[in-house]
């Protein structure tokens, strides 16, 4: 998989609201009439913002330009890793479960969403973990759960332990260079599930060169500022001037992160970082799928 469109500015297309259910953060953009709805979990020390992230941003894009709707709000656990509970698959105790069906029914309630309305799930990394566990729980319980997506993330042991995804379409997503959820687990997942007989995707991203075309991504960043990033990278030593690696992944890591950026840039370092990531295929949510995984939902809805 290349990265699709890379020099394109993303920005969102749809307007978004920011507000607050019981306490926790929701960001969301629904239309009147939405084909479906997308719930978005974040990863490890995330937040409802994951939906405001560029990768994610972009993903959402391809996905509100065909009409669906999207959600994302927060774990319960707020003061430590802030992560998903991924272990209880009780939609009454798992607090997280419990809360998203409050939400569910509040979004009936009070917006376009109704009760048949489609419901597709996003998650990366822990959030992945979560979302096969709300797929499976969701769709155990009634609710109209048609497909999710796993980015960079394993099953949750509960749906493990439960025999699997059992008929809940499923696209992983995987990156070659990952060393915080190697790639071999999710692929191994992915033969799973798909021996079951469930309808599966699988894209294992690959690392691309470094580019400065990748940068002008990020509202903001023009060319001249995309050139002297770049070459901010290459003087790292990490890259030469043809974007090549010259060092081992985990080496080039820790350099890239060493890298001193042009001052116009600085305030927008962690798009840089994520931009960066996505060169090299590690641990990052990733838009050059959307496409894919748009295609993917829309055939079940």
């Amino acid at each position: 998989m290349g990265l699709v469109g890379c020099s394109a500015e993303v920005t969102p297309h749809a307007p978004v609201s920011i507000w607050e259910f019981e306490g926790f953060e929701v960001v969301s953009s629904i239309p009147e009439h939405p084909v479906g709805l997308v719930y978005v979990f974040h990863g490890t020390n995330g937040s409802a913002q994951f939906a405001n992230r560029m990768e994610t941003v972009d993903t959402l894009n391809e996905l509100t330009d065909r009409g669906y709707g999207f959600v994302s709000t927060e774990s319960t656990e707020r003061t430590g890793d802030q992560r998903w509970e991924v272990f209880d698959p009780s939609l009454t105790t798992n607090p997280d479960l419990a809360r998203l069906a409050r939400l569910q029914s509040s979004l009936v309630d009070t917006t376009g969403v109704e009760d048949t309305t489609p419901l597709v799930g996003i998650g990366m990394s822990n959030g992945a973990r979560f979302v096969s566990l709300w797929g499976r729980t969701w769709a155990d319980a009634g609710y109209p759960v048609a497909a999710i997506a796993m980015y960079m993330g394993r099953l949750a042991p509960p749906v493990v332990a439960g025999g699997g995804l059992d008929g809940l379409p499923t696209f992983f997503v995987a990156a070659a260079n990952d060393f915080t959820v190697p790639p071999g687990g999710v692929v191994a997942d992915h033969d799973t599930t798909a021996a079951s007989g469930t309808p599966t995707e699988l894209v294992v991203a690959q690392e691309q060169p470094l580019t400065s075309a990748q940068f002008l991504r990020i509202p903001g960043i023009d060319a001249d500022e995309a050139q002297a990033t770049f070459d901010a990278f290459v003087a790292t030593g990490a890259w030469d001037g043809a974007g090549r690696r010259l060092v081992p992944i985990d080496q080039a890591v820790v350099l890239a992160l060493g890298a001193r950026l042009p001052d116009t840039v600085a305030p927008v370092a962690s798009h840089v970082a994520d931009q960066v990531a996505l060169m090299l295929a590690v641990h990052q949510m990733r838009g050059d799928v959307k496409v894919p995984v748009a295609d993917f939902f829309d055939s079940f809805l």
